[in-house]
């Protein structure tokens, strides 16, 4: 009985940290050091070792744009010789 609590307890604790962890976030999107969520986070994503983070408003975003020929894009019909619409005939 003991043993089944404990491990209902273990579960629900173990649920209740993983949603912090995955609804927390800042206005800023900056890790907070005095923050306890964002200190847990960077421990376990970067194996305590010191990496610095680029998040996707930083990067510069170059849009290129792809000219192809229209012809290029049509597809040629196929001629197909058999002409087949029914299983073969077994004799």
């Amino acid at each position: 009985m003991i043993n089944r609590f404990f491990r209902k307890y273990l579960s629900i604790i173990f649920i209740l940290a993983t949603f912090m962890g995955v609804f927390h976030h800042h206005n800023d999107l900056k890790q907070h050091n005095d923050c306890k969520i964002c200190t847990v986070q960077s421990s376990l994503a970067h194996a305590d070792t010191p990496v610095e983070i680029h998040y996707l408003t930083d990067l510069e975003i170059v849009n290129e744009s792809i000219i192809t020929l229209l012809a290029s894009l049509h597809v040629k019909k196929i001629d197909n010789q058999l002409n087949a619409r029914a299983p073969p005939q077994i004799s």
